[in-house]
């Protein structure tokens, strides 16, 4: 054998202290891990196993503690954040969130609630600009719509409207026209009718519609100073009624749900569906479009979210004790012996048989002794985030191939049929479906289903095939539980216990000395599931006092956004309505003070500053229109 030169006995030994160091550098490493795990440091704990991960990137236990340091270290920093925000200091608060998010990025508890905070600081601040997201040019556009010709009397006084002796309907409208200065039309086929009506201290536009109201006609405004009245019929109703279009985008309601709504609430019949959008095209009255908007807007809420907090833990426990006298076999046999195998006995050959051509078989004792004992956990923690009034489902175990054999005709060797064996996979383990609901009370109720699968053994099926026998245990339950409240779901015990006993016949039952001739066998299987279910409300639906309002819409015949108005279109200014004809006209005034010196209409830029409700002094004559005194309408006077 050869002699190592010095110098290669001095590389080894460097070599192995240099390793020697090594190890001992990571195993100091591990040990402040773990001893910072031990005083419930995570922070720390995290910083020695990113150095130990760091040098030694192919360990996997190092990845395993980092990972497990590092969850552990997020929930601690999320229960700070909580506190934190509880107590209003939102800025702390943030860090601690963002801490939790940067270790656990699957945390989406944490998520929402650092969302929250960010709001709550910007509402604080005010300093965050308008996005141009489609909800915010929504809410722009709401008021800017076209609107009808908003009827404007030129006489804003109240009056006395005083005709207690029936009077012919037409007159008493041409006299509140001449009153008011508005310019009155009939339809064509107009009735005429008498009445009697006593108001006091009324308006124009009140006194018009109380009137029409007992007479069954409505009225359309044609210009500021001009109305067109007809009687209130189907007809007449498509005659003299605009109609609009306007499409409805929606961001979270499906679009055949809300088109059953609109249908079947305002009869609404010109409705079309963009699939592709997720909207709703709507053709109809302005009146009827307005109280869709309402509905639409109502309706097209986001689902709440939950995020449901899962921790499984299985414990299995096997004992089995083995102890005493087995056989091999539990019978003697005796058999001939010719010479070789399959060789036929003759009837020739009896008287030649002797004690040569005889075997004896004997079982064997066997003596066991035997005793184990096997514990098992299973530990699972998931985060399931799932959408209100959607099913979750969470499995965990394996998938087990089923043998199916099928028979078919065609598939024939020979005289025989040739059997087809197909396989059917099932799921074997722990499986839970969840389905959540909000309330607004921020409880949540979980339609849960858990079950609980095994194979318990096998059976043999025919074919010589090996059928699995699955054993099960199922829980359907609806709880109801706070948010963030923790159920404890306990109970799913399964306790299996076998025992035997086997020994000779007549030697076992020797008292004493028959234990020595038996065997005793006895097994205890036992599975314990715990269960924890702790749901975390993440998004609640938007809804806002509006929502919860009625809306006034008139009468089955006649739906309109303004409630009993006897006219065409509603001139009241409604939720979406945020400019008034005022806001328009002074904005057209601007607009046209921005045009050159020459373009401007000397009249709209002298009477800007005119804005009061005085009446400009006209010549009644050339108006076609007669004022009345302001003190009445009376029978005797009109």
């Amino acid at each position: 054998m050869p002699m190592k030169s010095p110098t290669g006995r001095i590389a080894g030994t460097f070599a192995l202290a240099v390793a020697l160091i090594a190890g001992c550098a990571s195993q100091h490493v591990l040990r402040r891990a773990q001893l910072a795990e031990a005083q419930g440091d995570w922070d720390a704990a995290v910083l020695h196993y990113l150095e130990a991960v760091d040098a030694y990137p192919e360990n996997i236990s190092y990845r395993a503690g980092l990972m497990r340091a590092k969850i552990q270290s997020a929930q601690e920093h999320f229960k700070k954040g909580v506190r934190f925000y509880d107590a209003n200091v939102l800025e702390r608060a943030l860090f601690e969130f963002r801490q939790a998010i940067e270790l656990d990025p699957s945390n989406q508890y944490a998520v929402a609630e650092m969302q929250k905070v960010i709001d709550d600081l910007r509402a604080i601040e005010e300093s965050k600009e308008p996005t141009r997201s489609i909800e915010e040019m929504k809410e722009r556009t709401r008021g800017a719509r076209p609107q009808p010709p908003v009827l404007d009397p030129r006489s804003k006084e109240e009056i006395d409207l005083l005709f207690p002796e029936p009077k012919s309907v037409k007159q008493i409208y041409r006299a509140l026209g001449k009153a008011f200065g508005i310019n009155v039309l009939f339809d064509p086929k107009l009735r005429d009718q008498e009445i009697g009506i006593e108001l006091v201290d009324v308006d124009a536009e009140s006194a018009i519609e109380t009137l029409m109201r007992p007479v069954g006609h409505f009225y359309k405004v044609v210009d500021e100073h001009t109305i067109i009245i007809a009687d209130d019929t189907p007809q007449n109703r498509r005659t003299y009624e605009d109609q609009v279009i306007q499409t409805f985008f929606l961001s979270n309601a499906e679009v055949k749900d809300v088109m059953t709504i609109i249908r079947s609430l305002i009869s609404a019949k010109n409705v079309a569906a963009n699939e592709q959008l997720n909207a709703i095209v709507l053709r109809d009255t302005a009146d009827k479009v307005k109280v869709a908007e309402q509905i639409i807007l109502t309706n097209d809420k986001a689902r709440a979210e939950v995020v449901i907090d899962v921790e499984l833990l299985e414990i299995n426990t096997n004992k089995l004790s083995n102890l005493g006298l087995n056989l091999s076999q539990n019978q003697i046999t005796s058999s001939l012996d010719l010479g070789g195998e399959d060789v036929p006995l003759r009837l020739s050959d009896v008287e030649f048989l002797n004690a040569n051509n005889w075997v004896l078989t004997i079982p064997n004792f066997i003596f066991d002794f035997l005793k184990t004992a096997t514990d098992a956990q299973l530990l699972a923690q998931p985060k399931l985030r799932i959408t209100e009034g959607e099913k979750a489902t969470l499995t965990i175990g394996d998938r087990v191939p089923i043998p199916t054999t099928t028979f078919n005709t065609s598939n024939v060797a020979g005289t025989n049929i040739v059997p087809i064996t197909s396989f059917q996979y099932q799921d074997v383990g722990i499986k839970i479906d969840i389905e959540p609901r909000v309330h607004h009370n921020n409880q949540v109720s979980l339609q849960l289903r858990v079950e609980v699968s095994a194979i318990s053994g096998n059976v043999d099926a025919p074919g010589g095939q090996s059928q699995p026998i699955i054993g099960q245990r199922t829980i359907e339950s609806n709880i109801r539980l706070q948010d963030g409240e923790t159920n404890f779901l306990a109970g799913l015990i399964r306790n299996d216990e076998t025992s035997s006993e086997s020994g000779i016949p007549g030697l076992s039952d020797i008292p004493v000395l028959g234990r020595l001739f038996k065997s005793n066998r006895r097994q205890n299987t036992r599975t314990d599931i715990v269960l924890t279910l702790t749901p975390h409300i993440i998004r609640r639906a938007n809804i806002t006092e509006a929502d919860l309002l009625p809306i006034w819409v008139g009468t089955e015949a006649n739906i309109s956004f303004r409630g009993g108005s006897p006219r065409v279109e509603s001139n009241v200014r409604g939720p979406f309505d945020n400019e008034s004809r005022r806001d328009v006209e002074q904005r057209l005034r601007e607009r046209l003070r921005s045009l050159p010196r020459g373009l401007q209409d000397a009249n709209d830029v002298d009477n800007e500053d005119d804005e009061d409700d005085t009446p400009p002094e006209e010549d009644p004559v050339n108006q076609g229109v007669e004022l009345a005194p302001t003190g009445g309408l009376e029978e005797n006077g009109g």
